[in-house]
């Protein structure tokens, strides 16, 4: 397990990213990096990622090593008791593929060295595939997955 003095040096690029509301370099900070995720569930067909309702949103939960998702997994082990637990990784990329406008992004939760990323910071991605921030926008009403539908 890395120290948290590793940790937290990991984690200075992003958190200064976030303070400066720089959506490109937080965006290419979660691309560069490999997460481990909870899923929690009593059907073993499906895998799905935790997500923790917060006040303001809903947050995906994610960490940067297994050893802190298995530190948190036993820190909340009461509350899960009966469900089936898996830790699964994924890519930076393959996180942020599916990551609903309206959700954050919650970095080892319970450990010094936690970090929530605001929907808003997140969106930068999703703008750029649904076209909205002007780049696309002539023919993005044409087709549903964004193909030219005319012949």
């Amino acid at each position: 397990m890395q120290s948290n003095e590793e940790m937290g040096s990991r984690l200075d690029g992003l958190i200064e990213a976030i303070e400066a509301k720089d959506k490109e370099a937080i965006m290419s900070w979660i691309r560069g990096e490999q997460f481990t995720l909870v899923s929690l569930s009593n059907d073993e067909d499906s895998l799905s990622a935790m997500i923790l309702e917060t006040e303001e949103f809903p947050a995906l939960v994610a960490f940067l090593t297994s050893e802190h998702a298995e530190d948190f997994v036993d820190s909340i082990a009461d509350e899960i008791e009966g469900e089936e637990v898996d830790l699964f990784e994924v890519s930076g990329e393959d996180l942020l593929g599916p990551l609903a406008k309206e959700f954050g992004l919650l970095i080892n939760p319970e450990s010094d060295d936690a970090v929530m990323i605001e929907p808003a910071l997140l969106e930068h991605e999703r703008e750029d595939e649904d076209g909205e921030d002007g780049e696309d926008g002539e023919d993005g009403e044409d087709g549903e997955d964004g193909e030219d539908t005319d012949e």
